[in-house]
């Protein structure tokens, strides 16, 4: 993970909620802190540099594709 990451705070959060899954479901944690809730734990990982953050991959743009908006194929009038 970049030092960059505590920076921006929307990208800590959003990487300390994934990583606070993860040990819900039952990772081990990387850090030893005295609190046991997976929330404190996982922001002190991120904190700490521990998690690898990945991007998700860029999906390429298909020509011609369509494009179907949120109120598409829904019953709402």
């Amino acid at each position: 993970m970049d030092v960059d990451t505590t920076d921006n705070k929307f990208r800590f959060i959003t990487i300390a909620a994934a990583r606070c899954q993860q040990l819900q479901r039952g990772a081990r944690p990387r850090v030893e802190v005295r609190s046991s809730k997976p929330t404190t734990v996982a922001q002190e990982e991120v904190r700490r540099g521990l998690i690898a953050a990945r991007e998700p991959e860029q999906v390429p743009d298909v020509a011609g594709a369509a494009v179907i908006s949120s109120s598409e194929g829904t019953d709402a009038g």
